[in-house]
C-alpha cells in the first residue's frame, strides 16, 4: 500500500472495539481492571492506551517497521535511544546534530562514560571503528540540512555490530523511510 493510501485509509476499523472508521481518542487516565490479579491490557494511559497503541501501530506501518513506540517528543525518543547505551560504550555522531542532541551527549554521556565522536562529514567515513557500539545519524541535519548516505554508513555500522539510529525529523517517512535503507 502506497503512503499516501496509507494516511488516508489508516488503521482496519475491524482492529478498534465497535469498528469505527476513525479510532476512537481515549481520555481515561485508568481502565477498569479485570481482577484484583489480572490488570488487563490496560490499567493507566501512562503504561497504554488504546489511543497511543494505534497511533503506533500506523506509525509502524508509515516506517514500514513491526513496531513502533511513541513518546512525549523527539528528545524523548532520542534518549530512549540512548539509553540503550553503557558506560564504556562509544558513539559516532554527526557534529551538526539539533543542539538538544548536542547538549544531551555533551553533558549526559560524559557523567555515564559514554564516549562519542562527532564527525564532520559522516559520508567522508570508510570504516566504523570496532569499539563503536552505535552511529546516530540525523539526515538532513539540523540546522545545517547536510545529507548522509543512509545506506553505506547503515551497511558499514552493521558490519561491526553497531546500531543505527535515525533522527528523521525534517523528512518524516513521508519523504524518506531509513529502514528501508538498513538503518
Amino acid at each position: 500500500m502506497k503512503i499516501d493510501t496509507l494516511i488516508v485509509k489508516g488503521i482496519e476499523a475491524k482492529s478498534n472495539p465497535h469498528n469505527a472508521v476513525i479510532p476512537p481518542i481515549y481520555l481515561a487516565s485508568t481502565f477498569v481492571q479485570e481482577s484484583l490479579d489480572d490488570f488487563g491490557k490496560y490499567a493507566y494511559s501512562r503504561g497504554a492506551n488504546p489511543t497511543r497503541n494505534a497511533f503506533e501501530e500506523l506509525f509502524a506501518k508509515f516506517e514500514g517497521s513491526k513496531y513502533a513506540f511513541a513518546l512525549a517528543s523527539g528528545m524523548a525518543a532520542t534518549s530512549a535511544a540512548f539509553a540503550l547505551l553503557k558506560s564504556g560504550d562509544r558513539v559516532l555522531l554527526n557534529n551538526n546534530v539539533y543542539g538538544g542532541t548536542y547538549r544531551y551527549v555533551s553533558g549526559i554521556f560524559k557523567n555515564q562514560g559514554i564516549n562519542y565522536d562527532l564527525v564532520d562529514d559522516l559520508n567522508l567515513i570508510t570504516e566504523i571503528p570496532s569499539d563503536v557500539k552505535m552511529v546516530f545519524i540525523e539526515t538532513p541535519s539540523n540546522p545545517l540540512l547536510r545529507v548522509t548516505d543512509i545506506e553505506r554508513i547503515s551497511e558499514l555500522a552493521h558490519k561491526n555490530g553497531a546500531l543505527v539510529v535515525m533522527d528523521n525529523t525534517f523528512l518524516t517517512p513521508y519523504y524518506q523511510r531509513p529502514l528501508e535503507h538498513g538503518a
